[in-house]
């Protein structure tokens, strides 16, 4: 929906966090009228100044729905709520700030990913390559800025991260390449089932240009797009565009029978990374960029902060902090990553997750598991008989606890699989306090 339309329309922004707020800010912006609804903080100072006239409630429910033509809803407000329920039963429109987004960047390309786990990764890696190749990309969604707060005319292409509970609200997008990375257990709580939880995520693939899909996740595409999409595998270099080859002594990340990079070169750990290295050379390939400084961006790329983060080395045990690793999938793939026997600092909220899905991996590569947070037990009983086990009522019990497990030649590894809001503000706080308290140890 384009700000023309909203100009005759009645608008309600719902929730003033972070995405709230750039909602506001973009419709003061361009002078469509609106109220906002937020249950919980007040607005900041800050953004006083562009609420104008408009009506601030405190409680969201049907009647005040029902007195708009069009809601904005913040990712973080569940659709199934029955004031909205009963919204779309009235004909209320309900969007998102991506649906807004969507037809405020004109013309300008949209590379957007959406995934279970490695998204930001893979935007990161990105905007990185094309910052290298001389592209000026701007890096937004559901990463750092706010789509809307975004937009500029300046950008030569938008890589765009989409969360589920953003493609819910969005029909209007229009996409250079896109690409669901994975499917696994993850926001349980807000979805009937994996299948559902899925069909939300394969939405990013309407209205695409350049279809990128991962053979190794069945869940990911739907069976009917494998013709008309270029694939990557690290498993199936048959059927795969962008796969894996062993040649010259080294493996190579291939498209086609074309050698683009050794393997050697990625400075990221893990089967997972390499996965997402040849899930940003598909999304790119739409893109002409030289192929020697796309091959030098894509080895200059070291990671992000909390995923699978090296922290150091203190007397022979390597501590890396994945804090980002909030559901069973992402655990198992850092468990996988790590070449050493591995003890792993686990726990939080775990969304529903069945944590029995870990057992195989711990068993075969988990020397001992130290839980933290709400869901411990939960976790300690799913897994009872895996591996050596030990509970922990903070993050620096945790890590002293690892200090009297972990050998010289061994890993402790922070890769939750679970939530952290029960203990910390958000998983980068958790990943915070975790490295603090391995360099209070070390030092």
């Amino acid at each position: 929906m384009d700000v023309m339309t909203l100009k005759n329309k009645r608008v309600l922004v719902v929730g003033l966090g972070v995405t709230g707020e750039s909602v506001v800010r973009f419709l003061s912006t361009h002078k469509v009228a609106f109220d906002v609804v937020e249950e919980k903080t007040s607005p900041s100072r800050e953004l006083e100044k562009h609420l104008g006239d408009a009506k601030v409630y405190k409680q969201l429910d049907a009647q005040l729905c029902r007195g708009y033509d069009v809601l904005v809803i913040s990712p973080g407000v569940p659709r199934a709520l029955p004031a909205l329920v009963e919204a779309l039963a009235h004909g209320v429109d309900i969007i998102g700030d991506i649906e807004l987004f969507a037809h405020a960047v004109g013309t300008t390309p949209v590379i957007a990913v959406t995934g279970s786990n490695g998204k930001s990764t893979v935007v990161s890696w990105i905007a990185h390559v094309l910052g290298h190749c001389g592209k000026r990309a701007k890096l937004c969604g559901n990463i750092g800025m706010p789509a809307l707060d975004s937009i500029d005319p300046t950008a030569q292409v938008y890589v765009l991260e989409l969360s589920s509970y953003q493609l819910e609200s969005t029909s209007s997008l229009k996409t250079l390449s896109a690409v669901v990375l994975n499917i696994s257990d993850d926001h349980m709580d807000r979805y009937t089932s994996i299948e559902h939880y899925a069909q939300v995520k394969r939405r990013v693939y309407e209205n695409c240009d350049h279809t990128v899909i991962n053979l190794d996740d069945k869940r990911a595409f739907d069976q009917s797009m494998v013709a008309n999409s270029v694939a990557f595998s690290v498993s199936n270099s048959a059927d795969a565009s962008y796969h894996v080859r062993d040649a010259a002594n080294d493996a190579w990340l291939c498209r086609g029978d074309e050698k683009l990079m050794r393997r050697s070169q990625l400075q990221t750990p893990g089967n997972h990374n390499v996965a997402n290295a040849l899930a940003v050379l598909a999304l790119l390939e739409p893109i002409a960029l030289d192929s020697e400084k796309l091959v030098v961006g894509m080895s200059g790329f070291y990671g992000l902060e909390h995923r699978t983060e090296f922290v150091l080395d203190n007397k022979g045990v390597r501590w890396y902090n994945d804090s980002k690793g909030t559901n069973i999938d992402a655990c198992e793939k850092a468990i996988l990553a790590m070449a050493a026997p591995v003890v792993l600092i686990a726990g939080g909220m775990g969304k529903g997750a069945d944590f029995q899905a870990l057992r195989k991996v711990v068993e075969q590569h988990v020397k001992a598991m130290v839980l933290i947070g709400e869901d411990a037990a939960l976790i300690r009983d799913a897994l009872a008989g895996a591996t050596h086990c030990v509970m922990a009522n903070s993050m620096e019990d945790a890590v002293n606890q690892c200090t009297l497990l972990a050998e010289a030649g061994d890993v402790v590894l922070l890769s939750p699989a679970c939530a952290s809001f029960d203990m910390f503000e958000n998983f980068e706080q958790r990943g915070v306090q975790f490295k603090q308290a391995v360099r209070a140890i070390a030092a």
